[in-house]
Order: C-alpha cells, then sequence, then structure tokens
C-alpha cells in the first residue's frame, strides 16, 4: 500500500492513470511488473539512434551513487525532455538507467557511431563521493545504474546555446557538455592528453532460460 501510494502521486504529477496490472502469484519476494504508454510530442519521437560524428554529448544533473537512495526517491525528467525537445533538435537520447559506460554504447551501437567522454567533465554528485573507494567517485559516475538522468546528442551550434542559457536552470537540472561523438566506433575515456577504451561496467541484462 505504501509503494502503491507513492506511485500514485508520482502518477498524478504527469497526468498519468494507474489501470490494472499483472495478476500473479509465486514464493519469491515482491515482484513488480509496470507497463507505460504514451503519445510523442508534435516533434515526434527522439530515439537512441540519430547521434552523428561531431555531435556534442550532454548529460543532465550529476551521477554516481544513487544506490544509497537516489533509486528510490527520483522524478522522471519527463518535464526536462519535454523542455530540451522544444528547444533543439534532439538527435539521440537515452535515460541513465544501467549506467553511463553501459548507456552510451547503446547510443553508439544504435547510431553507428563512437564517442568519447572527458573525465573531467563529468559531473559527479555528492553521494558518489561518499561510496567506497576503490572504486573512485569517477568511476561510479561511470558505471552506477539507476541515475536516471537523460544522456543526449545535438550539434555543436545546439549545444552551446544549451550550456550558455541553461534552459533546465528553473527545474533545478543543470546541462553539461561531457564529450562528443566521433566518426571511428568505439567508446573512449580522454583524461588529460591520454584516452582510453571505456569499458562497459554498468548494469547488464541478462535474457534467455
Amino acid at each position: 500500500r505504501e509503494f502503491f501510494a507513492s506511485l500514485h502521486a508520482q502518477a498524478a504529477v504527469f497526468g498519468t492513470a494507474i489501470v490494472g496490472g499483472d495478476t500473479n502469484a509465486w514464493n519469491g519476494p515482491l515482484t513488480i511488473s509496470v507497463t507505460l504508454f504514451g503519445e510523442p510530442t508534435g516533434s515526434g519521437p527522439v530515439r537512441r539512434r540519430g547521434a552523428k560524428p561531431g555531435d556534442a554529448l550532454l548529460v543532465t544533473g550529476a551521477l554516481g551513487g544513487s544506490i544509497l537512495g537516489h533509486h528510490l526517491d527520483f522524478t522522471p525528467r519527463v518535464k526536462e525532455a519535454q523542455q530540451l525537445h522544444a528547444l533543439a533538435s534532439l538527435h539521440a537520447m537515452i535515460d541513465l538507467s544501467d549506467g553511463l559506460s553501459t548507456d552510451l554504447y547503446h547510443l553508439c551501437e544504435e547510431s553507428g557511431c563512437g564517442a568519447e567522454v572527458w573525465a573531467e567533465a563529468v559531473p559527479i554528485s555528492s553521494t558518489a563521493h561518499q561510496m567506497k573507494s576503490p572504486p573512485s567517485p569517477l568511476e561510479h559516475a561511470l558505471n552506477n545504474g539507476e541515475d536516471f538522468e537523460l544522456l543526449l546528442a545535438v550539434s555543436t551550434e545546439d549545444a552551446a546555446r544549451l550550456l550558455k542559457t541553461q534552459p533546465l536552470a528553473t527545474l533545478g537540472v543543470n546541462l553539461t557538455q561531457i564529450g562528443c561523438f566521433l566518426k571511428e566506433q568505439g567508446v573512449y575515456l580522454k583524461k588529460g592528453s591520454t584516452r582510453q577504451r571505456l569499458i562497459s561496467q554498468g548494469y547488464e541484462h541478462q535474457f534467455g532460460p
């Protein structure tokens, strides 16, 4: 009942109705299955594919350490996504549910290009600094799941404008450029003058028997 009360309150914020659900039983712990139906805005849907070499890689908010409580107390970035979609041409976008290092690979695979992440630019949450080290706060920011921030690809022109005006500041959210998309395949992490492969170390879903 407590879970439903919170779910209902969050759904009300976005005008979403909760209408039934699965009926099942088993002897294990609580299982929750949610299916969400929606409609694209007038600008159309933003998919994972569409990032282009030379595009800027932007992220909302700060990353890492969600396991300390953020994963149970967050507001989906729906309003932020809609506002960005109205202000710029979003070439591709994904929410960070499995970790930056993993979800960025999804964008690149779907878009057929590579990406470079600038280590010094990654916004690290205060909770990531509270996590046990090693791994480092940066590694938490790169690999922790359930941040639920937005990772997006836009042109350099749109990126410069969005970063200057910070249109999400009224919602308490910052936009940061953390890298760029490349023509060459692969995802890389650049620290100072060195560049190395960024290994996908976020949550990997397992499918099959």
